[in-house]
C-alpha cells in the first residue's frame, strides 16, 4: 500500500498535471475571493445582503474560498476521476498489479495519495483567498482585527477542514465513476452530470431531498452549515457514510472485475 501511495504521486506531480490543477484552483479562488469583496453592499445569490461588518467577523476570511466551495469540489472530482481512470485507458494498471497483485491495496494507495492530494490543493486555494481577503479588506471597508484573533484563527481552521471534507466527498463520486466506467472522460461527464444538473433539479423540484442527495450534503459540509437547513452534524454524519460507501464499493468492484485494460 505504501509502494502504491507513493507511485501515485508521480504521475500527480508532473508539472503539466501538477500546474494545471493548482491554476485551476487559485482561479476559483481568486474569483470567489473578489465577487465576495465586491459584493459588499449588494446582495448574493441567495438574495442576503453581503456587508462590511458581516465579513469583520472572526468568520469572514474564509468566506471568500468558502463562496467557490463547488468549484473546489467539481476541480477534486475531476482529478480523482482523470487520475483513477486513466490507469484504465492508458493500460497502466496491468503493470501496477503485477507490482502489486493485492487489488485492495493497490486501491487503496492510490486513494489515500489522491487523497493527500485534493487537501493540498485547497490548502493552495485557501492560502490565496486569505492573501487576496486581506488585500481587498481595507478597500472594501472590511475590518481584519478579529480575523487575527484567536478565534479568527479557530474559524480559519474549521473552515479550512470543511472546505477539505467537502472536497474529499467530491472526490469519492470521482473515484466510483471512475471504477465503474473506466474512462476519464465518461467518468467525468457522467459524475459531473449527477453532481451538478441532476442534484440540484432534484434539490429544486423536491427541496427535502436536499437533505438526503450526496453532493447537496457536500456543500453543506464545505461551507460549514451555511449552504442548507440541514444541522451541521447529521450532513457531516450523512456525507461521511456516503464517502464511505461509494468507496467501499469502488473497493470491491475494483477487486472482483475482470482486468480487461
Amino acid at each position: 500500500m505504501i509502494t502504491a501511495f507513493r507511485a501515485e504521486w508521480v504521475p500527480l506531480l508532473r508539472p503539466r498535471f501538477l500546474l494545471g490543477t493548482l491554476g485551476a484552483v487559485i482561479a476559483c479562488a481568486l474569483l470567489g475571493t473578489v465577487l465576495t469583496f465586491f459584493s459588499v453592499g449588494h446582495r448574493d445569490f441567495d438574495g442576503d445582503p453581503v456587508t462590511a461588518v458581516a465579513l469583520s467577523r472572526s468568520d469572514g476570511l474564509i468566506q471568500g474560498v468558502q463562496a467557490v466551495s463547488i468549484l473546489l469540489g467539481v476541480v477534486a472530482l475531476s482529478v480523482v476521476a482523470a487520475a483513477l481512470a486513466g490507469d484504465y485507458s492508458h493500460g497502466t494498471l496491468r503493470n501496477q498489479l503485477v507490482a502489486q497483485p493485492h487489488r485492495a491495496r493497490l486501491l487503496t494507495g492510490k486513494l489515500l495519495a489522491l487523497a493527500a492530494f485534493v487537501v493540498l490543493v485547497v490548502g493552495a486555494a485557501t492560502a490565496v483567498s486569505v492573501g487576496l481577503s486581506f488585500l481587498l479588506a481595507p478597500a472594501r471597508g472590511v475590518s481584519t482585527a478579529a480575523w487575527s484573533s484567536g478565534a479568527g484563527l479557530a474559524d480559519l481552521g474549521t473552515g479550512f477542514v470543511n472546505l477539505c471534507l467537502g472536497s474529499l466527498g467530491y472526490a469519492a463520486i470521482g473515484a466510483l465513476a471512475a471504477i465503474l466506467l473506466r474512462g476519464p472522460a465518461a467518468a467525468i461527464a457522467v459524475a459531473l452530470a449527477y453532481a451538478l444538473p441532476v442534484e440540484m433539479l432534484i434539490a429544486r423540484i423536491y427541496h427535502p431531498a436536499r437533505s438526503w442527495l450526496p453532493v447537496q450534503l457536500m456543500q453543506e459540509i464545505a461551507t460549514g452549515g451555511a449552504a442548507d437547513p440541514t444541522p451541521y452534524a447529521d450532513a457531516l454524519l450523512r456525507g461521511v457514510v456516503y464517502a464511505g460507501a461509494m468507496v467501499l464499493l469502488a473497493l470491491v468492484v475494483f477487486r472482483r472485475r475482470d482486468m480487461t485494460a
